[in-house]
């Protein structure tokens, strides 16, 4: 079905009217396109010269109906250039009604011209025309105008609606498209990132083993795709080449395809695991470094070793309970390294008291084992 919106009023009025007047057979339009052309319904192209200049003047009246005797907008009217009062027989050669009606394009008056057929049905009576009064004609061009004008109103005012919606819906696709443009400009610049790196990653292997090794495009993009750091990229492509190298031994050129790559995306998360788990170890492991170089300094001055003056020694200095919290804290980790390096940290194992703690009971269980 298609909207009222999507016409000019005209046109739809012209395709209305014989559900409004079915003993009406001739009626025409004569209006302004929303391409700002002037059209009439019995021309196939819109009007030109002499034409489009008598239908700007018949556009100009700003009236809304008159009955009149032209057959077509442009012809005299003979009848009302009479400037007499109209006689009987003049007015019932009056049988053609003008609606007029404003333009939504440029605010002058569009036309419909009705031609009532010689018998009209009025008053429940078939009468001829010549027996319509101009009080009937009155009414009747009064009523006629009242329907059209809604329907004008109606097709208008949908049309407004159906541009407001198509405004919103090009807006909603343009947002949409710009992030799409967004996303594939991010992509684009991650891929070539990603390109970079496996080429990189690739030059020592391809002088080692003499090979050239080409990685195809959907490589990439499945590699940039898993968001990899640029060491688990590094360690992907070393084992793609050597996978296809063992398959591919005498090929000077090897393709590295999808098949190639080994990697699963549950290895990563094992990787997160152990990095965090890494992680904490080298903060361990740091903490009695520093531990240990504050108390180096505390001898270098002539100081009592204990947790007061290395606690004072920290860059930036701390309070001893702030010691003992972080000893604490990472208990397990110190004790696996004061276990693994025993030669080490030999001032804190013996002056700080929760180190020393730690690095009793540790000694304690190893001598038990």
């Amino acid at each position: 079905m298609r909207f009222a919106g999507t016409y000019h009023p005209i046109p739809y009025l012209l395709l209305r009217i014989a559900d409004f007047l079915p003993s009406v057979e001739n009626y025409n339009g004569l209006w302004m396109g929303y391409d700002r052309k002037i059209y009439t319904n019995y021309e196939n192209n819109p009007l030109q010269n002499a034409l489009k200049i008598k239908a700007q003047e018949k556009r100009e009246q700003q009236i809304t109906s008159e009955w009149t005797s032209q057959l077509t907008f442009f012809e005299e009217n003979n009848v009302e250039k009479q400037n007499s009062q109209l006689s009987i027989e003049d007015e019932n050669k009056l049988h053609i009604l003008q609606l007029y009606f404003p333009s939504p394009v440029d605010g002058l008056m569009d036309v419909i011209s009705i031609h009532f057929p010689e018998n009209i049905f009025l008053k429940s009576m078939n009468l001829t025309f010549q027996g319509v009064s101009s009080k009937e004609k009155h009414i009747l061009s009064s009523f006629l105008t009242s329907i059209l004008n809604a329907e004008h109103q109606r097709v208008t005012q949908e049309r407004k609606l159906l541009l407001q919606m198509e405004k919103s819906t090009q807006q909603h696709t343009q947002k949409i498209q710009t992030l799409k443009d967004h996303l594939n400009t991010t992509e684009e610049l991650y891929s070539s990132a990603v390109r970079t790196i496996v080429n990189d990653s690739k030059s020592n292997l391809e002088k080692e083993l003499n090979k050239s090794f080409h990685f195809d495009q959907d490589v990439i993009a499945k590699l940039a795709k898993e968001r990899l750091t640029i060491n688990e990229i590094e360690i992907i492509v070393k084992d793609a080449i050597f996978l296809a190298y063992n398959l591919n031994v005498s090929a000077p050129v090897i393709q590295i395809e999808n098949s190639h790559i080994t990697w699963d995306s549950s290895t990563t998360a094992r990787k997160e695991e152990i990095s965090v788990s890494d992680s904490r170890k080298q903060k361990a492991k740091y903490l009695l470094d520093r531990y240990e170089k504050a108390a180096e300094i505390v001898v270098q001055k002539g100081l009592s070793i204990n947790g007061k003056n290395i606690a004072a020694q920290l860059d930036p200095p701390v309070t001893p309970p702030a010691i003992t919290d972080a000893v604490k804290k990472n208990q397990t980790k110190i004790g696996y390294f004061l276990e693994q390096y025993p030669s080490r940290w030999s001032k804190i194992r013996k002056y700080i008291r929760p180190i020393a703690s730690i690095n009793e009971t540790g000694s304690q269980m190893s001598s038990a084992s």
